[in-house]
């Protein structure tokens, strides 16, 4: 996914209604037809408030997703129908979605976004947690289990940054060749429009699908994305900028080397990633199974559903 702040890249229902109740008296409420539970709200934890969405019963997964500055919601399509056997925690990380849009600039760091995720672990009540992150949720739940794998029963990295920032950026490199002149024409419109000028949200969903179009093997998918994008949205693109320093200058190479965490690491092959980050991540992780999905690219969850929900309800399945 890897975007970045626009200023800077730019890039249950309310009530169950009488007729349901009585419908449940008279013919019963089968618990295994029944939808799994939601609960959802804000979380007070680490000085701001995290909107995060608990659906089903079984052992849990913390899913991360990507952006940064993007939400929970595009995930829940796909992976929603998991919660039949597990207990899916959504979130949105701080700055992001429905959480809060203002954070003190000394609470905005990669420390910050990691111990989020061990907070809402200890917050509900979880022991050890299956970790899913996509993309740039990737790099935060690979920081989470250098910092916390005895928390962890397993580890999904979904088209993952890569453990270092050299090789993000020749994938970056590779992905900005894909850009024709007719793309940065319509970007260009797009930021010149009332809509960018007036921060609409519906501009941001534009830029950010016509970045994340090449990003397909089925380009014509990209409208299946679905954000939540706040109407400050480019206000908090600002305040995640604090961040940059941090990101030029990673790399969890060592650290991944010493890692036993069993790890599923996935790709499709289409996007940059599956020739570096993938046979990097391959070579690095000692517990690691790489998987590369055919006609697939960096949201493989859209272009391939049942066959991810397949792959991730396996690997859990052994853990």
């Amino acid at each position: 996914m890897n975007t970045v702040p626009i200023n800077k890249y730019l890039y249950t229902g309310i009530r169950l209604g009488i007729c349901c109740i009585i419908a449940c008296l008279i013919f019963g409420c089968s618990s295994d037809t029944d939808a799994p539970a939601i609960e959802e709200g804000l979380k007070t934890v680490n000085n701001t408030d995290l909107y995060t969405k608990k659906i089903g019963n079984g052992p849990p997964v913390i899913i991360v997703h990507g952006g940064p500055l993007l939400d929970h919601s595009y995930l829940l399509p796909a992976l929603s129908p998991l919660a039949e056997k597990h207990t899916l925690l959504f979130y949105d990380q701080r700055l992001s979605g429905r959480s809060a849009g203002e954070v003190d600039s000394a609470d905005i760091s990669i420390d910050a976004f990691v111990e989020d995720i061990e907070a809402l672990r200890r917050s509900f009540g979880f022991s050890e947690v299956h970790l899913l992150g996509h993309s740039w949720g990737g790099f935060l739940a690979m920081q989470y289990a250098l910092r916390y794998p005895e928390n962890l029963r397993s580890l999904a990295l979904l088209n993952s940054l890569p453990a270092s920032y050299d090789t993000w950026q020749k994938e970056e490199a590779v992905l900005a060749q894909r850009q024709t002149r007719a793309d940065s024409i319509a970007r260009l419109s797009i930021l010149q429009s009332d809509m960018f000028t007036n921060d609409q949200p519906r501009a941001i969903e534009l830029l950010l699908k016509l970045a994340f179009q090449k990003q397909f093997a089925n380009p014509g998918l990209v409208d299946s994305l679905s954000f939540y994008i706040p109407a400050d949205y480019t206000t908090r693109s600002r305040q995640f900028a604090r961040l940059m320093p941090e990101l030029v200058a990673y790399d969890l190479s060592k650290g991944l080397q010493t890692l036993s965490v069993p790890t599923l690491v996935v790709y499709g092959d289409t996007e940059p990633a599956a020739g570096f980050s993938g046979l990097e991540m391959k070579h690095l992780l000692p517990n690691a199974n790489l998987i590369v999905l055919e006609n697939s690219g960096h949201f493989p969850f859209i272009e391939h559903p049942e066959k991810c929900r397949e792959m991730l309800a396996e690997f859990w399945e052994m853990r």
